[in-house]
């Protein structure tokens, strides 16, 4: 009897690590390369951007365009250059560009990074997308944007607090006319400073009054309030101050943490200041419920959500599947977390989540840049409207939740951590994808 072999012959996997470090394509630096990169910094800065990677970014940029030996320091909201080739070390303060974050311009503004790094545009060239950039229209209208404010609200009520349909009907009309307001107002202006606080009165005093006037038609008025004020918390602000402590860049993480932990403050006083004014008892005025897990329509509200801030941010084209995709990862990671460890943890499941698919797809194309992503995700992600809706109850002495403060702490941590647990996550992808997945260092 012939005896027969079985061969098999299984293909090794070999995993090649790519070197992180830039490729200088330019010998020399041209004599506009200082000034692009202020630009190119100042850009960054204003679209959110972390003070560490804008570093890193400006540094990589250097290189790849002949000056591998510059001098960079980027705070919140200014940034130094210095290159050998200069004389004197230019600097700029970088303020956001028509006074809010719009997602079309961080696209665009991510495509001259990905030129500059692969050496296919000089400096010159640089210079003027930048300028073309700040002088772009938005690509929606006004009416369109002010609309999806609304949605977005209507779709973080539902989402956060398990709002009913007629509690997501006002939050849809209270921030339509918030919208409108943010978009007519001068930034940079005392007006565009007060907003924040005023706006919280504002709109707490009407809630509370309605609250109290027509107890069965507003039953539960945080499913009213907070949600129009969804895009004036500073969720990104305090988990991007926290990775940046964590990184070692004491100076910007420090300032925009403590710009965080004021503006959430300042949001929580016009609210305590209406409560007053009202008279409305705190435990009614500040009650707030929460959708079982498990439930379907938070994930409607998901939905809902990433169609109102694709609109009012001006999302680039096809960059709305992405957005929902991404949201809906960071939402469910958050849902999964809070089984496992309990939901003041719970963002780091999320954020974790959040960070390795926003990295990865943006790489797709048609995919916004991860920062487009990431703004409205830490909206939806703890210490987002739950935790206003945390301090507000503390600050009014309720006993709602005796542990408010330190559960806002724990959370800022817990989503800070999962940010830089998913960032090295994904640089070690990096490492060992394929050239031709197109991945983008962070």
């Amino acid at each position: 009897m012939n005896a027969w072999r079985l061969r098999l012959r299984i293909p090794r996997l070999q995993l090649h690590a790519r070197s992180i470090e830039a490729t200088q394509y330019v010998e020399s630096p041209s004599a506009q390369l200082q000034e692009f990169l202020v630009k190119l910094g100042s850009a960054l800065l204003s679209i959110g951007t972390a003070a560490t990677d804008i570093q890193q970014t400006l540094k990589r940029v250097s290189i790849a365009l002949g000056s591998p030996n510059a001098a960079l320091i980027v705070f919140p909201t200014l940034i130094f250059v210095g290159l050998p080739e200069e004389k004197e070390t230019r600097f700029e303060v970088a303020e956001p560009w028509g006074g809010e974050v719009r997602f079309d311009r961080a696209a665009r503004v991510y495509a001259v990074v990905d030129r500059a790094l692969a050496g296919t545009i000089t400096a010159a060239e640089g210079i003027e997308a930048i300028e073309a950039i700040v002088a772009a229209k938005p690509r929606f209208r006004m009416p369109l944007r002010v609309l999806g404010h609304g949605i977005a609200a209507a779709g973080v009520g539902l989402v956060l607090l398990g709002a009913d349909p007629l509690s997501m009907l006002y939050a849809f009309m209270l921030g339509v006319l918030v919208g409108i307001a943010k978009l007519l107002i001068k930034p940079g202006t005392y007006a565009a400073i007060l907003f924040p606080i005023l706006t919280a009165f504002a709109l707490a005093t009407i809630v509370f009054a309605a609250a109290s006037q027509f107890p069965h038609v507003v039953a539960e008025p945080l499913q009213v309030l907070v949600p129009p004020l969804v895009t004036l918390l500073p969720g990104a602000v305090l988990t991007t101050g926290i990775q940046e402590l964590a990184a070692g860049d004491m100076v910007a993480g420090s300032s925009r943490l403590v710009s965080g932990i004021a503006q959430l403050l300042f949001l929580a006083f016009g609210i305590i200041a209406a409560l007053t004014i009202t008279g409305v008892p705190a435990s009614v005025a500040l009650f707030s419920s929460h959708p079982p897990l498990g439930a379907f329509q938070p994930w409607l509200g998901v939905v809902l959500f990433s169609l109102g801030i694709f609109f009012y941010y001006c999302g680039p084209r096809r960059s709305l599947y992405f957005l929902t995709l991404v949201l809906a990862v960071a939402y469910g990671g958050q849902i999964l977390g809070a089984v496992l460890v309990g939901s003041v943890f719970s963002g780091f499941f999320g954020a974790f989540a959040l960070t390795v698919v926003a990295y990865l797809v943006q790489s797709v194309r048609g995919a916004p840049p991860a920062v487009v992503c990431f703004l409205p995700a830490f909206w939806l992600l703890v210490p987002g409207a739950t935790g206003l809706i945390g301090l507000t109850q503390s600050a009014a002495g309720t006993d709602i939740d005796a542990s408010s403060l330190t559960s806002l702490v724990g959370s800022i941590v817990a989503i800070a951590l999962g940010v830089l647990s998913g960032t090295a996550l994904y640089r070690q992808i990096f490492r060992v994808a394929p050239a031709r997945w197109g991945l983008r260092l962070v």
